[in-house]
């Protein structure tokens, strides 16, 4: 009975850490989205780009709900300097979660390979390169806008730099072409400059 007690605890913690955590950076790229619409940039969709704030609703549904609870939990640990272990088959089902996420959310470069794969996610570290890249050169410029919003979000959450993360992940995690390079870097610069 206090094991069962005890899980039902952890599961409760871990849906509302998931449930606020996922509320705030859907709020963040809110945000982000709006400040890039609000360049008018002639490059860019912004009927497209308003659709983009219902941003990371699949995670609200299965199969990516459950998992990603996990995977939430995961990074929520390691902030605190703890380490989650989840089983195998939980592993197994988070990799195979964030898989459909990227998938079928445009924001995300492996939506734009018709090449990728489970292994364009390192399942030990997601955060990391995978062994084969990423082809976004298909991805159009107004996705590649909504992923601008993504990471802008992400840094303010982590209070890190997205141009370090661009640095770390282009030509090694995604393949973009010189375009979208360009333009990754115009919008950061021009929402960052009006921060």
């Amino acid at each position: 009975m206090r094991l069962k007690a005890y899980l039902s605890e952890s599961r409760s913690e871990m849906v509302d850490h998931f449930t606020k955590r996922t509320n705030i950076h859907i709020a963040l790229v809110q945000k982000y989205l709006q400040k890039i619409i609000t360049l008018n940039d002639d490059r860019l969709d912004n009927t497209i780009l308003e659709l983009e704030k219902t941003h990371d609703q699949s995670k609200f549904e299965e199969p990516e709900y459950e998992p990603y609870l996990h995977v939430n939990w995961s990074y929520y640990m390691r902030s605190l300097g703890q380490e989650y272990k989840p089983n195998h088959d939980i592993m197994v089902q988070m990799q195979e979660a964030t898989f459909h996420h990227v998938k079928t959310n445009k924001h995300h470069p492996e939506s734009w390979d018709p090449n990728s794969s489970m292994e364009s996610i390192k399942s030990s570290n997601r955060d990391t390169p995978p062994e084969k890249m990423v082809d976004a050169t298909g991805m159009p410029d107004t996705y590649v806008a909504s992923m601008v919003a993504d990471w802008l979000a992400m840094s303010e959450e982590k209070n890190s730099d997205p141009y370090q993360w661009m640095q770390m992940n282009n030509g090694k995690r995604w393949k973009f072409t010189t375009n979208q390079v360009d333009l990754i870097y115009d919008l950061m610069d021009q929402v960052r400059s009006k921060e």
